[in-house]
């Protein structure tokens, strides 16, 4: 018999500025499942598993009276309860940081004018998922690896794994506790994580038993020194991971220092001139704790335009163990995998000249190694 699917109808009032369509896809986040974003309509659907167990299908876009009011489109089986819609509401607003105060940072952006101003309009903040624990998943997944791997290896997590929604053949992605039911060597014959599904399964046994609390380090009194130190204690997490972790928890004061960071701070602020990592860091140093977001959003600021013209699967960030090209004022990139002893260069392309896709596609194919495929 059928699952009868009801809909209701959800509103959430962003504070202003708020520009939904550059938070949705401000990084590679909106590429993994369950997330499934319509550029051209800014609809975001997502499936979620909600606290009580009932699974979801969520649809977000700006209403049409007023684009900074969020209209929620929930798809459900029976009745929508109060705490479920609360439930529904919550998970939204934390992906989107609705409650994260970034009057400080749009400040800072207005006072740089040109092409910070767009900043300060309400494109600062970065999408996340609902909980810690899928975003830590999801980090393991992107290290060592190339972008589409890591597409390949979230999409079967969530197709294994997931909960079902019922009027759809989409999935939610998998809580801790599912993993953790299933033997180790059962989990990795069923999805092939690499040296990682030994990362995922410990991690999820650990959070399903209560050994370790991750909402914990969502604890305001933490500072992000002691935030770094507790996520460097999870197996399978190193700085790489770590920077893109305190960016998901909201501390922006550490900036990822690797090569990728060296590379692009020299070709644009030295001449290509080699610095020192503390000269380097002083580039941003007047952002005091937006520092992160300063040089992210200083690496990507056209990357939109170019993902719309080529189609190119964008990875979380500027941090280590991802290539970065600079062409036409626009940002790609991609992880790139990794070896011991030999590992691709970071391939800044200097020329402004506006490429078609065919050349792009060439360039990529002949400096990338297929570590981006279009």
């Amino acid at each position: 018999m059928a699952v009868r699917i009801n809909s209701t109808r959800l509103q959430l009032q962003p504070p202003a500025p708020f520009d939904f369509a550059a938070t949705v896809d401000s990084h590679g986040w909106i590429a993994l499942a369950p997330n499934l974003w319509d550029g051209g309509r800014r609809h975001w659907r997502r499936v979620e598993q909600l606290a009580g167990g009932k699974v979801v299908l969520i649809h977000v876009q700006t209403t049409r009276a007023r684009r900074t009011t969020l209209q929620l489109d929930v798809d459900h089986p029976g009745r929508l309860t109060a705490r479920e819609q609360d439930d529904v509401l919550a998970r939204v607003g934390h992906m989107l940081r609705i409650d994260e105060d970034f009057a400080e940072f749009f400040e800072l952006c207005g006072t740089r004018g040109e092409r910070w101003a767009r900043v300060s309009a309400g494109a600062g903040r970065l999408l996340r998922s609902a909980d810690l624990f899928e975003d830590l998943v999801k980090t393991l997944c992107t290290t060592n690896i190339q972008w589409r791997g890591t597409c390949r290896m979230v999409e079967n997590l969530v197709s294994e794994f997931g909960a079902s929604h019922a009027g759809t053949q989409h999935k939610a992605f998998p809580g801790a506790q599912t993993i953790a039911a299933m033997p180790l060597e059962d989990f990795k014959a069923r999805v092939n994580l690499g040296y990682r599904g030994d990362y995922v399964h410990r991690l999820a046994t650990r959070v399903a038993s209560g050994e370790l609390d991750l909402e914990s380090l969502r604890d305001p009194l933490l500072s992000t020194t002691e935030v770094k130190r507790r996520l460097l204690a999870i197996k399978g997490v190193g700085e790489y991971a770590a920077a893109t972790l305190l960016m998901l928890l909201g501390h922006y004061d550490q900036l990822p220092v690797d090569s990728v960071f060296r590379q692009f701070v020299s070709t644009t602020y030295f001449g290509g001139a080699t610095v020192t990592d503390r000269d380097a860091q002083s580039v941003y140093a007047d952002w005091g704790r937006w520092k992160y977001l300063a040089y992210w959003f200083d690496i990507w600021p056209g990357r939109a335009t170019l993902s719309d013209r080529v189609g190119v699967g964008f990875a979380p960030g500027p941090v280590h163990g991802l290539e970065t090209g600079i062409l036409d004022n626009a940002i790609i990139t991609g992880p790139v995998l990794q070896k011991p002893v030999a590992r691709l260069a970071v391939q800044h392309v200097s020329s402004r000249a506006a490429l078609g896709a065919e050349s792009l596609a060439d360039l990529l194919r002949q400096h990338w190694q297929e570590a981006i495929a279009i």
